[in-house]
């Protein structure tokens, strides 16, 4: 075996790894915010925003996570996504930290299972930023290559 397939093989172990983290951790999350949803919805009051807009953002990381995931996906084209979602976690925890970061939950299992949730946002939050750098300097280094499917990578270059 040679040392590039070697690197190729551990590539794609390492991303694999990234990307079945990524999806545990935004079903942890769909989990976790889901409850106060159903919990709502059981007592016929409106869903707060804030938590619709988490497990939206949960849904979209792990539908992504999963897509990524298959084999024939050309993952270089869509780092850009990758960025929108780092941001989307973003908002998700910054949301999520002002509410529950200084609050002291005093045996409120409620309260500390926000706080949890709240750490995996920015868990999530920085998973997604790794896959974002890891795309666009995939994006940016092979952008010029021959593809196997056209062959026509380096034809435009001066």
């Amino acid at each position: 075996m040679s040392i590039h397939v070697m690197h190729t093989l551990a590539r794609k172990i390492a991303l694999g790894i990234l990307r079945l983290v990524q999806l545990v951790l935004a079903c942890a999350v769909i989990g976790l915010y889901g409850k106060y949803l159903a919990r709502a919805s059981e007592v016929h009051e409106r869903a707060d925003g804030r938590w619709v807009w988490a497990v939206v953002v949960a849904s979209l990381s792990a539908i992504t996570s999963i897509i990524y995931s298959l084999p024939f996906f050309p993952l270089r084209f869509f780092w850009i996504w990758d960025i929108l979602l780092f941001i989307f976690w973003l908002t998700v925890f910054g949301i999520f930290a002002k509410l529950f970061m200084k609050e002291d939950p005093e045996g409120n299992h409620d309260i500390e299972q926000m706080r949890d949730a709240m750490w995996l946002d920015l868990v999530n939050w920085l998973l997604w930023l790794v896959s974002a750098v890891v795309g666009g300097w995939y994006f940016w280094r092979y952008k010029n290559q021959r593809t196997t499917l056209t062959g026509r990578g380096m034809e435009n270059k001066a």
